[in-house]
C-alpha cells in the first residue's frame, strides 16, 4: 500500500483541485482564477496526496469560532475511496475548529459517511438556498424629503 500524507495548507495548484474535482464528476466549470480564489478565501485547507505527490483529497472550511464551522467541499478521488482519507481530512478540521459545531452540505451519496463520522441531521428538514449575485451590480436608493 502506498504512503498517504495529509497536510494543511494552500500550496495547491488550481489545474489540479479542478482535476480532482472532475474526478468526482464535481462540473462547476469554474476556471483557474475562480479556483485560486476559492482556495485563497477559505481560512482553513488540507489535503492529501498519494507517494507521487498527485492530490487526491482536499477539504476547505471555515469558522466564526463561536457557533459554526462550515465545511466548503470534501472530496476524494474516486480511487482512493474508502481508505479514511475523507475521515482524516475531516478530523483536521474538527481538530482546527474544536468545540463548535461543524456543518456539511451532503450530496445524497455522502449522508452515510457523515453518519459515520458521528454527524446528525437536524429533526427539522434544512434546505439549502443559493442564488448568485451578479457581479457590478449597483443597488441605487432614492428619496425625497427629509
Amino acid at each position: 500500500m502506498s504512503e498517504i500524507k495529509i497536510k494543511t495548507g494552500k500550496d495547491i495548484i488550481a489545474k489540479e483541485l479542478t482535476a480532482l474535482r472532475n474526478s468526482v464528476n464535481w462540473f462547476r466549470h469554474s476556471s483557474c482564477a475562480d479556483i485560486e480564489r476559492s482556495i485563497e478565501a477559505y481560512p482553513f485547507t488540507a489535503q492529501a496526496r498519494n507517494s507521487a505527490g498527485k492530490l487526491i483529497g482536499y477539504l476547505s472550511a471555515f469558522s466564526d469560532d463561536v457557533f459554526t464551522t462550515m465545511i466548503g467541499e470534501l472530496l476524494v478521488h474516486p480511487d482512493y475511496q474508502r481508505r479514511g482519507i475523507g475521515t482524516a481530512l475531516l478530523k483536521k478540521a474538527e481538530l482546527r475548529y474544536p468545540g463548535i459545531p461543524v456543518q456539511a452540505h451532503s450530496p445524497s451519496g455522502c449522508l452515510s459517511f457523515f453518519t459515520r463520522q458521528g454527524y446528525t441531521s437536524p429533526e427539522q428538514t434544512m434546505r439549502v438556498v443559493l442564488k448568485k449575485i451578479p457581479q457590478n451590480n449597483e443597488v441605487l436608493i432614492a428619496w425625497t424629503g427629509d
